[in-house]
């Protein structure tokens, strides 16, 4: 008896191995290797502009990137974009998440077309809202004139207040299908008998969502919040398509550079290697670090009041 499980134990063993093996050479391959070269170009001088060899310069690239007023200004305005888009998504997401969380006929339809949004690349939705916010022929004026509510065409992306503004409605359209879907999976986990039970007590609608929907909702919205932070704060496509982030051997605008922007500017065009590494592991640091913070506060005090 004892034999036959071994050699039962001992097969399943094998067959783990040999299916989890490539998996892992994969990742190892594609991920944690140019993770560890990146890490080890971050303390090179290494310039493809320069024709010679690369030399150690330890920590070097990351104490000039801190003492860079560049680095500070971007990194303050890829904060910005973050405290402007992650309150309209969640708020836009947690409506959405309520509707569909309600029955009524066509509801799978409804939730399908919903995420249409997010199935679309964020450089497609960039040039669709750089065609409806043109100055001269976009939709949104057409729209707003025939109606009355402007009597002349606006150009929305022209100051550079505006044009920030614009990336996060783009930002939040293109990601608020994410957050609903975690709202939603979440709404739906809350039995129903909590709701029948506080209708009983008299609580009314907003009682309800208060005091039983949101408090239950806090490790989605953790979730949720760390995902959309890490995609708010690293934004790229949406940037580059909507606001024109730069041509080719063009400049790049400059109200609307964030941290991803800057690193494509160091790596890209300037070639440099080394600055451009490093300022990737001091993006990922920042994430991480807020993404901690997101996980300790919201999400388990989420989990303690369940």
């Amino acid at each position: 008896m004892k034999s036959s499980a071994r050699r039962l134990l001992s097969s399943d063993s094998r067959y783990v191995i040999v299916v989890l093996t490539p998996i892992v050479l994969l990742i190892a391959l594609f991920i944690y290797y140019p993770a560890v070269d990146t890490f080890g170009a971050s303390l090179t001088n290494r310039n493809l502009r320069i024709r010679r060899p690369p030399k150690a310069v330890g920590l070097d690239n990351y104490v000039k990137l801190v003492q860079d007023d560049e680095f500070w200004e971007v990194t303050g305005r890829s904060f910005k974009v973050v405290l402007i888009t992650l309150p309209l998504e969640m708020a836009v997401a947690f409506g959405i998440a309520m509707l569909l969380n309600q029955r009524f006929p066509g509801r799978g339809l409804v939730r399908t077309l919903a995420i249409l949004p997010w199935m679309l690349p964020g450089v497609v939705n960039g040039f669709l809202w750089g065609w409806l916010l043109n100055g001269e022929y976009g939709a949104l004026n057409g729209f707003l004139y025939q109606f009355g509510l402007i009597s002349e065409y606006q150009y929305w992306l022209r100051e550079p207040d505006h044009q920030l503004f614009w990336v996060c409605v783009v930002q939040t359209w293109t990601r608020y299908a994410f957050p609903t879907i975690i709202l939603l999976a979440g709404l739906q986990s809350i039995p129903d008998d909590l709701f029948d039970a506080a209708k009983v007590d008299g609580a009314n609608a907003p009682q309800r969502v208060r005091y039983i929907t949101l408090p239950l909702l806090l490790p989605s919205f953790g979730i949720a919040l760390v995902v959309e932070f890490i995609a708010a704060f690293q934004i790229f496509d949406v940037v580059w398509t909507l606001t024109a982030g730069g041509s080719a051997g063009g400049a790049m605008n400059p109200f609307t550079k964030t941290l991803m922007l800057y690193n494509y500017e160091l790596v890209f065009r300037d070639l440099r290697i080394g600055l451009g590494a490093a300022l990737s592991y001091i993006i990922l640091v920042m994430s991480l670090a807020v993404g901690v913070i997101f996980v300790m506060r919201v999400y388990n005090q989420g989990v303690q009041e369940q």
